[in-house]
């Protein structure tokens, strides 16, 4: 009974951590790409700064694994199963954190850019921009520069 109530509550952590937001500025090492941007002229119709703190769940799903079994190791009944929870929870939390600290340090920043043909394409870059909203420019190997 006692392995039953672990795995039900892993699995309750797991799914609770796999709820955590990241907005729609979230940035991932796929999104930093722009391999797969268009070369051509337009206007910067926003720059916006993204926090690249808020990406990624690996860090709230192993917290709450390791947080949930130390939690397990304590008490025993009903006790044990409130001490697996309170674990997970705060070994999500914890994990988290540990996770956004280590990704701190630098900002992203997103350039969206209404191309000429109409098209709006969203560059990438971890460097602050030069460019501001109402500048013209030019797209060229995944990189936004003025004209």
């Amino acid at each position: 009974m006692q392995s039953v109530n672990l795995i039900g509550t892993m699995l309750l952590a797991l799914a609770l951590s796999a709820c955590n937001t990241t907005g729609p500025y979230s940035s991932s090492a796929g999104e930093l790409d722009n391999s797969n941007l268009r070369s051509g002229y337009g206007t910067v119709e926003s720059v916006a700064q993204v926090d690249p703190a808020n990406v990624g769940v690996l860090g709230t799903i192993g917290g709450a694994v390791i947080g949930g079994l130390l939690g397990h190791q304590i008490g025993s009944g009903r006790g044990q199963t409130a001490a697996t929870i309170a674990g997970a929870a705060g070994g999500a939390y914890a994990g988290n954190e540990i996770e956004r600290r280590s990704r701190a340090g630098g900002n992203v920043y997103k350039i969206y850019v209404r191309m000429d043909d109409g098209s709006v394409q969203a560059v990438v870059q971890e460097t602050q921009p030069v460019v501001r909203t109402g500048d013209r420019v030019r797209i060229y190997n995944g990189a936004v520069t003025p004209i």
